[in-house]
């Protein structure tokens, strides 16, 4: 049987997904502060650092991610010199992430993950996201990173209104891209559901398209859209899926040529890549 046979009795009811996206909670007063903060290009660096002093368990995170990636630089010995180290975009994706991390117990082997391998691939998308900063690749702007921590959390939502009929066809091996399963048997995918929740946390208008076109950036020509789109792929190589159901090529591929990526600048990127994640898993712990 394939995805086209199981009918629209399967579909998921959108009014449902909504109410459960509108029922996740808003985005705790020190992520709000930020986003507000960076917001404004004349906010007040002071104001960022009093804002994340105000959060312990942020302070350690920042910290901790500085400190890593000094690569035996001076460390930061201050969350003033941790912030200025680390930008404005990682500061908001670190205070971001406990809000998108998955309960330890849920169920989420319909996209063939575990909590933990969500979490993993989460963060390898933010570093060859920052990487893509670092490089000069384009002008990404602040909400790169936290389009890379939010762009599978649709996943998160979805999973807790799938039948064990869902599951069962989530896991044929049907030729299809991740999008296109989820699109036929679900009638939505997970990058629409996130782009929900980020309109729901009123984050930015090109973040929220970004989100919801990472598996098709041609919808929207934009550099987070393009750059969220090579770092989600870029995750996939890394964890040996680059190929195959649920995976588009990286190769040929539009974001590429938007970007003006050749083979041997995404395969630095790959590299410098990893060296971040190796770095920051810890810190996004």
């Amino acid at each position: 049987m394939n995805t086209a046979q199981t009918g629209s009795e399967f579909h998921l009811n959108h009014e449902e997904i909504m109410k459960t996206v509108n029922a996740i909670p808003p985005l705790p007063p020190s992520v709000v502060q930020l986003n507000e903060l960076f917001a404004d290009p004349y906010y007040d660096f002071k104001d960022v650092v009093r804002a994340v002093e105000l959060d312990p368990a942020l302070t350690g995170r920042l910290l901790h991610l500085a400190n890593c990636a000094s690569r035996g630089t001076r460390g930061a010995e201050s969350i003033r010199d941790a912030v200025f180290k680390l930008g404005s975009g990682i500061v908001k994706s670190v205070a971001m992430a406990e809000c998108v991390r998955p309960a330890v117990d849920m169920d989420l082997s319909p996209f063939r993950m575990t909590p933990t391998t969500y979490w993993v691939h989460s963060v390898t998308v933010v570093c060859f996201a920052e990487e893509l900063v670092a490089q000069g690749v384009a002008d990404f702007g602040s909400d790169f990173s936290v389009a890379a921590i939010l762009h599978d959390f649709g996943k998160v939502v979805l999973a807790t209104h799938l039948t064990p009929e869902h599951c069962y066809f989530l896991h044929l091996d049907q030729g299809l891209s991740e999008s296109g399963m989820e699109k036929g048997i679900l009638s939505i995918d997970h990058a629409e559901v996130s782009a929900a929740v980020a309109q729901g946390w009123m984050l930015s208008e090109n973040l929220i398209k970004s989100i919801q076109h990472h598996h098709r950036p041609e919808l929207f020509d934009h550099p987070v859209c393009h750059g969220l789109n090579i770092a989600n792929q870029l995750a996939w190589q890394l964890e040996g899926k680059a190929d195959g159901l649920r995976h588009e090529s990286i190769s040929r591929n539009v974001s590429t040529e938007a970007l003006g990526l050749t083979p041997d600048k995404l395969k630095e990127i790959l590299e410098h890549g990893t060296v971040r994640l190796q770095q920051s898993l810890e810190a996004y712990a």
